[in-house]
């Protein structure tokens, strides 16, 4: 009977090629590939732009006298502080809520318009930036990531966008 197949084992060593399907390893990889640049993606979205204002030696700007400071009191109060010619004015900005500090926080930045002699007929988000060096933020140990955003966010709605963040130990 005329047939090939493997020879019975007469004492002779097996041969060791074999093949290998490659077509479920080229799957893995071609979706690893497409995961990669979707999360890539994503990572830049997601990102936020803070530089930190102190301790560095870096160059100060002197065209601008005011900073602003954010302090942390507890969960629901926040001390915002106007640093102008050497004198610092203290605001608080309290509320049960995170939404309610938020908007008080609003409101509270817009009225240092009147303190610091903003121009009426122009826009406060350029007038914020041209007059106010840095805002630095210090939080404690009890404040969300989301809250802390969040807070960045009014400043940034204002035209404030030096931003800082002051470690704290406790």
């Amino acid at each position: 009977m005329g047939g090939m197949g493997p020879a019975a084992s007469s004492g002779r060593k097996r041969s060791l090629d074999a093949e290998v399907n490659l077509v479920p390893f080229i799957d893995l990889l071609s979706m690893c590939i497409c995961f990669l640049l979707m999360t890539a993606v994503w990572m830049e979205l997601g990102s936020v732009n803070i530089k930190q204002t102190m301790g560095t030696e870096a160059p100060q700007e002197n065209n601008r006298q005011s900073e602003l400071s954010l302090k942390y009191v507890n969960a629901q109060t926040l001390e915002l502080g106007l640093k102008q010619n050497g004198a610092t004015k203290n605001y608080t900005v309290a509320g049960p809520t995170n939404e309610l500090r938020l908007k008080q926080l609003h409101e509270t930045i817009r009225s240092l318009a009147g303190v610091l002699s903003f121009n009426s007929t122009q826009d406060l988000k350029s007038q914020f930036s041209q007059s106010i060096s840095s805002a630095h933020i210090t939080t404690k140990a009890g404040v969300s990531y989301g809250e802390l955003v969040s807070v960045m966010d009014v400043f940034r709605d204002e035209g404030i966008l030096n931003l800082g963040l002051v470690p704290v130990k406790e």
